[in-house]
């Protein structure tokens, strides 16, 4: 790693998402080479060709923010960028690029100062300068040097004493005690490492369950190999999810489906799900997320597993790589935010609602790496069908984790005794960040305007906007409760003619009883085409792309620019019902009148 060297600037702004950087359809592609003409495709399609080695971003506030996708960093890397430096950037953008030997830089003021084409110098660690001026930047932790010095994580990897790995964990004197003073993610980490930590602290977990997708697999079995694994660590705690291209819909698709398999082929992993459904839904079903555990995957919506008090978040290609081959993966403790709601819902509204509210008062970059712990009678109230929505798009304000302590329903749900997780609970001693407070009867229904989650509005603002599509589904809203609530408002009814309405049940389960309890008949009765389980249309690869000027309402969790087709298109998010309301009438309605 070089300690001084000068770039040329290329400007960008605030919230540049992955999205953005690069989109879904490319990821599959043989190498990151082939993605580099594709860089930054739906805003400046015209930038990746200016592109040179040596070059470095100027970016506002919370850049890389939106999914997992490691390639997001390496392909950045593969372009000969130098460094990228921004006011804040989300918490899994900064780890992939780090591991992949990426510098990033921290620096509040100097977007306002330079113009694209400017020279900066960077003294790393130290300063940078800039048109003449001089701005401190943050020095790096202990373990951000050593992986930077390394030139990357697999290069840290490999050179690590792999002896150790699968030996015993010492003995935890807090086992299975609840740590008074302490918020929910301060009690699991310290449940799992055996030290008493406050939100800064750099530990190191034993990993419960890694969850690999599909879309990653070539590029995790290849770092896997490249850090010197010759074995995963415990092929009963780690998952391969076949979801995202499943059925394969670009030439490219089949070859990550060939790696799934290879991992229980060639390292005997035992849980290979294929067409099941989507990995999040799966995890819940399955016991893969349950009251304790520390649980990492390659998908940002990986936080959904909190929803029964599973320290859970998404991480990178390269780290998952490292994780099935350790067992361990280092950890910042998060400081907290707690989100109270109270009393009852009213008609029409839904947790989605409650999460959408909750991310326009925060803001897309309101959260960077905190743990947003939820409570209330009004959360008390919630299945943990609707935990699992606010869960899944608490990434959506930078949340490390989301946070539900485990009740009577969560104990019902996972088939565990409540005793087994008592420890695991909310204490009045614990210092929180902020804390948002909600009566849920003022609550009403929400949408997320184009083009970004925080711009949320109620839906009576935007109410008669004409729609094109409608999507009801995804890891999101696409489980037995949102279907059921669909069907209610869709009943005896017709969806409006030029309304085009695509139905994805979360997966095979969810499925068969939405068919046995009549759901699935009704929709498809009002006008539905109902999919096989899988994320292809919330991902913008398959099955509803959209094209220039069309309208969606949907129930999954990003409305990026560009996310489902035509950069030109517009996306609404909003609750199953408020969706179901809007392909009847064919423009945005209040669902609460077919309620």
């Amino acid at each position: 790693m070089d300690e001084r060297f000068e770039s040329r600037v290329w400007r960008l702004g605030d919230h540049i998402d992955t999205d953005v950087i690069i989109m879904t359809k490319y990821l599959a592609k043989s190498s990151l080479r082939d993605m580099v003409p594709h860089l930054f495709e739906p805003l400046r399609p015209d930038l990746a060709a200016k592109l040179r080695p040596g070059d470095c971003i100027v970016a506002g506030e919370n850049f890389g923010c939106g999914s997992s996708r490691e390639m997001a960093a390496s392909v950045l890397k593969t372009a000969g960028i130098r460094c990228i430096i921004a006011k804040s950037f989300a918490k899994i953008f900064f780890r992939n690029a780090i591991n992949n030997g990426l510098l990033l830089i921290e620096c509040e003021e100097l977007y306002e100062n330079c113009r694209e084409g400017d020279t900066v110098t960077v003294e790393v660690g130290r300063e940078l300068c800039c048109n003449g001026r001089t701005y401190p930047i943050p020095a790096y932790s202990p373990a951000v040097l050593e992986i930077l010095r390394h030139g990357g994580l697999v290069a840290r990897m490999k050179a690590m004493d792999k002896s150790a790995v699968g030996a015993p964990p010492p003995e935890n004197p807090f086992r299975n005690h609840h740590q008074p003073g302490h918020t929910l993610a301060e009690q699991l980490l310290i449940q799992n490492t055996g030290a008493l930590v406050r939100p800064g602290d750099v530990v190191t977990v034993r990993v419960d369950e890694a969850v690999l997708h599909d879309i990653y697999a070539p590029y995790i079995f290849r770092q896997f190999r490249d850090m010197g694994f010759d074995r995963v660590y415990d092929p009963d705690k780690v998952s391969a999810m076949v979801d995202h291209l499943y059925p394969t819909c670009i030439d490219d698709d089949p070859r990550c489906f060939r790696y799934s398999r290879r991992f229980q082929d060639k390292y005997g992993v035992k849980r290979l799900c294929v067409g099941e459904g989507i990995s999040h839904q799966l995890a819940l079903e399955q016991g893969i997320a349950r009251p304790g555990k520390v649980v990492f995957g390659t998908d940002s919506h990986t936080t959904t597993y909190g929803a029964v008090g599973a320290f859970a978040t998404g991480v990178g290609y390269t780290e998952m790589a490292s994780i099935i081959g350790s067992g361990q993966l280092w950890v910042r403790v998060p400081s907290a935010i707690k989100v109270v709601v109270n009393g009852t819902l009213p008609k029409g509204v839904f947790p989605k609602d409650i999460i959408l509210r909750v991310l326009g008062d925060l803001t897309a970059a309101g959260a960077i790496y905190r743990s947003l712990e939820f409570t209330g009678s009004a959360i008390a109230g919630l299945s943990i069908s609707g935990r699992a929505a606010i869960a899944n798009m608490a990434v959506e304000c930078g949340a490390k984790v989301a946070l539900f302590a485990p009740d009577e329903k969560t104990a019902a749900f996972c088939g565990v005794d409540p005793a087994e997780f008592g420890w695991l609970r909310f204490d009045d001693g614990a210092q929180y960040e902020r804390v948002l407070t909600y009566d849920a009867g003022e609550l009403e229904p929400y949408m997320a305007c184009p083009c970004s989650v925080d711009n949320v509005h109620p839906l009576r603002e935007v109410e008669g906007t004409p729609v094109d599509q409608v999507f009801l589904g995804s890891c999101t809203n696409g489980r037995l409760e949102d279907l059921a609530a669909a069907a209610k408002v869709l009943e005896g009814r017709r969806v409006s003619p030029y309304v085009k309405f695509i139905v994805t049940p979360a997966s095979r389960e969810v499925y068969r009883q939405a068919v046995e309890l009549g759901y699935l008949k009704t929709l498809i009765q009002a006008g539905a085409m109902v999919t096989h389980p899988f994320c292809g249309l919330c991902q913008g690869r398959s099955g509803g792309l959209v094209s220039d000027g069309e309208v969606v309402i949907g129930t999954h969790n990003r409305n990026f620019i560009g996310r489902m087709g035509s950069p030109r298109a517009r996306t609404f998010l909003a609750s199953p019902a408020a969706a179901a309301a809007a392909a009847l009438e064919g423009k945005i309605t209040h669902p609460g009148k077919y309620l």
